[in-house]
């Protein structure tokens, strides 16, 4: 028995945090189709191809919220044009009545 080698009792944690302060959160990825490797551009560190593709979900439903954001602005946007220029119409229209000449006889 003297092949066995006696390890200390080892401390494991699961860290849950998304985005540890002062690490790369690994939004650039270049996929190697040949390998199925995943690797960050920036940092170079390999990741899973599950952790990039929840990654690329994420942000995908990030982007959808935006669009939605700016989409319901832009229908604010064209509803407040469209008041702004029938008030302006209305205006143009008491002032043409006011302005116009009395028919010559």
């Amino acid at each position: 028995m003297s092949s066995v080698i006696p390890f200390s009792p080892l401390r494991v944690t699961k860290d849950d945090r998304i985005h540890r302060p002062l690490e790369c959160a690994h939004h650039h990825i270049r996929l190697d189709p040949r390998g199925g490797l995943v690797n960050c551009r920036e940092c170079g560190a390999t990741l899973t191809p599950f952790w990039a593709l929840s990654m690329l979900a994420d942000q995908y439903a990030i982007a959808l919220a935006q669009i939605q954001r700016l989409n319901e602005r832009l229908a604010l946007a064209d509803s407040r044009i469209l008041e702004l220029s029938t008030e302006l119409d209305a205006t143009q229209g008491i002032e043409r009545t006011g302005k116009e000449s009395p028919p010559r006889p």
